[in-house]
This record gives C-alpha cells, structure tokens and sequence, in this order.
C-alpha cells in the first residue's frame, strides 16, 4: 500500500482555500475515489463525498522511510 497526498479547491470555500488529505491506497486512482462521489469531469470539475463541488489540484505520492 502506499500513502498519498491529496490537494484540491472546493468551491463552497474562500478563494485562496486548498485543501488536502491523506489516503492510503495502492494506486492514485484509488486514493482519489475515496474522498469523491464520482472520477471528475472531463473538465475537471468533481463532486465530494461530503458535498459540495471542486478540483483536484495534486496528488503525490509519499515516500515511506
């Protein structure tokens, strides 16, 4: 399994608002399922599970020590 980080924009928040979370998963794929109701949009445009709307700014993997 690995450890990812997760930022994103919600836009039911201030403008310079980012976001983030870490996820274990063992692909980015997955680790972004599991804080969104659906994959985004072609236009990147997602809804979380927690509501309301936003984008997937990066997701990076963290290296384990």
């Amino acid at each position: 399994m690995n450890q990812y980080l997760i930022k994103y924009i919600r836009d039911d928040m201030p403008d310079d608002y980012v976001g983030s979370s870490i996820k274990w998963s063992r692909t980015k794929n997955d680790a972004v399922k599991l804080i969104l109701k659906k994959l985004p949009d072609p236009q990147g445009v997602c809804v979380f599970k927690r509501g309301g709307t936003g984008k997937i700014i990066s997701i990076e993997q963290i290296e384990q020590t």
